[in-house]
């Protein structure tokens, strides 16, 4: 069974095609670039990442619709939630500091960390989670979602060397002690947006054979 996955990102979908072997699922995932896609950026005008991981879904699914492509889909969408700060920057994850950035062009690509920062100094509950939503939609229009998470703190300071994603920087996954950006390949299969992704494939692979 042919799959799309909802990005333009080849590493990510090689990574979702790696996680469904390692899991012995026999799905043939391709990206949006194999299904010829050329709409650009989907906009993502939800409040929740559910909303947002479904409202890629359903127009993934309306371009297939014109174009006579029927397979299953698959998105996500993914966002930190900071306790304290009544859970930002959430939905604006990759996002945080655009319109500082819009205003000041020198600013790092960074900024949206020195943010954070600055919003949660000296604030003493740091309890963070990063969640991920994924959603399954079939070529009629029905889907299913699963959500992984991963609970965890802020740092005080930014850890070790600064990559992207960003805010892994700052992440200390409850039970390490070092930065989210410094977890191992096996380490990172037990985190939040593999475990919604476990799900996914899991469900669809048991589908599939019904």
């Amino acid at each position: 069974m042919k799959v799309i996955f909802g990005t333009t990102n080849e590493r990510k979908v090689e990574d979702l095609r790696n996680q469904s072997m390692s899991l012995g699922i026999d799905l043939e995932i391709i990206g949006m670039n194999d299904i010829g896609w050329d709409l650009g950026e989907i906009e993502e005008t939800g409040t929740t990442i559910e909303e947002n991981s479904l409202i890629k879904a359903n127009a993934i699914r309306n371009f297939c619709l014109e174009n006579n492509i029927e397979y299953p889909i698959i998105t996500d969408d993914a966002g930190l939630f900071c306790e304290s700060l009544n859970g930002k920057p959430g939905i604006f994850t990759g996002r945080y500091a655009d319109e500082e950035i819009k205003e000041n062009p020198e600013l790092p690509k960074y900024q949206c960390v020195i943010k954070l920062l600055n919003d949660m100094k000296g604030i003493v509950n740091r309890k963070a989670t990063y969640r991920c939503a994924v959603t399954c939609m079939f070529p009629d229009g029905s889907y299913f979602q699963e959500i992984g998470e991963s609970a965890g703190t802020i740092a005080e300071d930014i850890i070790g060397e600064l990559k992207k994603p960003y805010f892994y920087s700052i992440f200390i996954l409850d039970g390490y002690n070092k930065a989210f950006s410094d977890l191992s390949v096996p380490e990172l299969k037990e985190t939040y947006r593999f475990r919604a992704n476990k799900k996914v494939l899991t469900r669809l692979n048991t589908k599939k054979k019904d």
